[in-house]
Formats: structure tokens, sequence, C-alpha cells
């Protein structure tokens, strides 16, 4: 599953109202990030098999330190420590840990059985999800305008450039998807991994909403430490992505 990913991260965006949304962008995606460099560097596999009817013609042979579930878990927590030694929010940090192993969990559902359990081998999960690709685009298509819908009914767009920088992530994740299910299959496991490097973009174009884009007046001042007087709130609103940051007497 691709763009459930990205959609999951767009609708926490309701849970985690202060963590900015390149963040919210990159935990869900943090396997997918990992697994191309892997690749690369020959400690994880992925080869052709141009014979499979699907919605993904490749087999992910050997993925243990990026899609086991228990790596998973590992980088969640990395992901956890990071987050709230820098921004001391402890709402922000655990979406962002729940976002990281959320990954396995929409493989596990899509996959053929290749989404192992442990680093060391072991069972190996997958409900196929991928074998039909109108299924595919059935319920990933629903999760990702259901997760959108959440995503712009807490931020508004300050401009022109909101509205841009949102729709054109959006349009080139539905270009993306239509084109893994009936486009040409990818011409080998080395050039699909270079291709794969290109998803690090995403968690910097979310950096560019965030700074078009400002929260609902409903979720502008949310912060530990209690309700927001109205000048707080009308400041906390002027961005998107403040995480760490508050004005000042707020």
């Amino acid at each position: 599953m691709f763009i459930g990913h990205v959609a999951l991260g767009l609708a926490a965006k309701r849970f985690a109202p202060r963590a900015p949304l390149s963040l919210l962008l990159a935990a869900p995606l943090v396997l997918d990030l990992l697994f191309p460099l892997l690749v690369l560097l020959g400690w994880e596999q992925m080869r052709l098999a141009p014979g499979e009817r699907g919605f993904l013609a490749m087999e992910l042979v050997h993925m243990p330190y990026s899609h086991s579930l228990l790596a998973s878990l590992g980088w969640a927590v990395l992901l956890a420590l990071a987050c709230f030694a820098w921004c001391r929010d402890a709402r922000g940090t655990l979406v962002l840990a729940l976002l990281v192993p959320s990954h396995w969990v929409l493989d596990a559902l899509t996959h053929r059985p290749d989404m192992a359990l442990l680093i060391s081998g072991g069972p190996k999960v997958g409900l196929g999800l991928w074998n039909s690709i109108p299924a595919t685009l059935v319920v990933e298509g629903a999760l990702f305008a259901l997760c959108v819908w959440q995503y712009t009914s807490v931020t508004r767009p300050t401009g022109r450039a909101g509205a841009i920088a949102l729709w054109s992530l959006l349009s080139l994740l539905v270009v993306m998807q239509l084109h893994t299910a009936f486009g040409p299959p990818p011409p080998g496991p080395e050039p699909m991994a270079y291709l794969m490097l290109a998803l690090w973009l995403i968690p910097a174009w979310g950096m560019w909403i965030d700074r078009t884009r400002s929260l609902a007046a409903s979720l502008a001042g949310v912060h530990p430490g209690g309700p927001p007087s109205p000048r707080c709130a009308r400041r906390a609103s002027a961005t998107a992505g403040s995480w760490g940051r508050r004005s000042p007497g707020c």
C-alpha cells in the first residue's frame, strides 16, 4: 500500500496538529525510505516477477531490516526518542511512533506473504490485496480520499500557494498509483531502487505544504498546558507546522 501510507500521515494532522507535516508524512514512509537504500547496499533484496499478475510485478525477497515487524517497532522507538528530545511534545511523539509500524500493518494487508515478523526470519504474513488491481484501487482509493478529507478539514490554505502545494502532491500520488497499476513493469531491481529514492521528496513537499497552510481555528492553539488564550490561538494559526515553537507570552 503506497498512497495509503501517505494518507495516514495526512490524517494524523488532526491528532498531532503541532507536528510538522514533513514528519507526519515521513513516519509512515520510514520503511520505504530505508528499503531502496538497503537494496542498493546489498543488505536487502527484491527481484522482478514479470509473470505475476497483480498490483506490483516485483517479488520482495529479503527485507528484514526495513520491513519486518520487529524492525518497524525499533525504527518507531528511535524516531520517538529523537522527536521527543527535540520537541517535548508527548502527544505528537506518540502519533509519530504509531505511524511507523502502521506501515507494516497496511503492507501485511496488501502484500503477498513476504512481511516477516522477526529480523532473523521466521514466519511471513500477507493477505494479498495486491493480487487484485480493482480491489487495490477501491480500498486504497477510499482510504486516501477519507484521509485527505481529514487533513483538509483541519487546515486551510493561507493563499493560492496553499492549494497548489497540497493538490499538486495529491495529484502526483494518484498518477504514481495508476502508473504502478497499469504502467509497464519496473526495468529491474536496481533501477527500481533508484526510482524509490524519489520518495524522499514527499517529506520535503510536506514542508512546503506546512508553510502555505494554517490550522483550522478549532486546532490552532493545541499545545500542552491547557487551552490557549484567543491571542495565542490567533498566533498559532499562522502556521500549520510550528512544532516546538510558541508565540511569546503563550
